[in-house]
């Protein structure tokens, strides 16, 4: 980074061009640095446009420099920075969580969905694999009367959600634990949530490099990609109540699989998938009968 640009403009400019040099697109290149200027600064985008012409700003150096390099190996915006939105709302994220997408917010709409604004009765959710949280705290966010336990494989994972728990206000409705799908857990659920890992383990080469930076636990389901799809859908058998709800998120192209595969259990009924904004199913959304 040339730290003797001139104005805050240049800094900004010589940073795009490391990036598209990095192979990192124009236009994303101009989202990441200007994300990063902002961060640091607490600036609005206003704020960056108007002060454009002006010196570099103290407080920008060294850390922009820094987080401009570490996005030219292909680190993701959102570890750089400590966070993405999801549902409207800040999260945290670290390298030991799947960084949030935009198509897992549908697991969140069908969910509400199914979900009474109010019930006389207690209603109990769970959300397997939680990662940061994201989706138990923006289903217990949106729905104050819901009891949730969120499960993770792994402590750090949890670590991240407790903190995301906690900022949202959800903390003492969310039961965080470490273990497998919902071993050990005999509460029967009302409805399940769940974005398995779902990419076959021969994809890795194939992902980009942005993508390899997250956890494989996160991200890879075995040979076929389906080996955590089927022990959500299994779990869904032994541990929701009769009549509740499973809403999970699979893959591009596994919407036959995951309707095959709960045709094989007599126990569940496929209701219907939902799509992006792509318009490719990517949520089931499956009924314990």
């Amino acid at each position: 980074m040339n730290t003797a640009a001139a104005t805050l403009a240049d800094a900004l400019s010589n940073a795009r061009a490391r990036l598209v040099s990095a192979g990192i697109s124009t236009t994303e290149a101009a989202v990441d640095v200007d994300l990063y200027a902002r961060t640091i600064l607490g600036w609005d985008r206003a704020r960056i446009i108007t002060s454009n012409r002006s010196p570099v700003p103290d407080g920008l150096e060294p850390r922009f420099s820094e987080w401009i390099a570490r996005r030219e190996r292909r680190e993701p915006s959102a570890y750089i920075v400590g966070g993405r939105e999801f549902w409207g709302l800040d999260f945290l994220v670290s390298a030991a969580v799947l960084i949030p997408r935009p198509e897992t917010e549908l697991v969140v709409e069908a969910a509400l969905r199914l979900l009474p604004e109010s019930s006389p009765d207690p209603l109990y959710v769970a959300d397997i694999g939680t990662g940061c949280g994201c989706i138990a705290v923006s289903v217990a966010h949106d729905r104050p009367g819901i009891s949730m336990v969120a499960t993770d494989v792994s402590g750090e994972a949890l670590a991240v959600a407790r903190q995301n728990a906690e900022r949202h206000g959800v903390l003492p409705r969310v039961e965080l634990l470490q273990t497998s799908y919902l071993d050990g857990v005999t509460t029967p659920f009302d409805l399940i949530t769940a974005n398995p890992p779902y990419v076959k383990d021969g994809d890795k080469p194939a992902l980009s490099r942005d993508v390899r930076h997250e956890p494989d636990v996160a991200l890879f389901g075995g040979a076929s990609g389906l080996r955590d799809i089927e022990g959500v859908l299994d779990t869904a058998i032994a541990r929701l109540r009769p009549g509740g709800w499973l809403v999970m998120e699979f893959g591009f192209g596994q919407e036959d699989d995951v309707r095959a595969l709960t045709a094989k259990r007599p126990e569940l009924r496929f209701d219907h998938a939902l799509e992006d904004l792509q318009g490719l199913p990517r949520t089931a959304v499956v009924q314990r009968l």
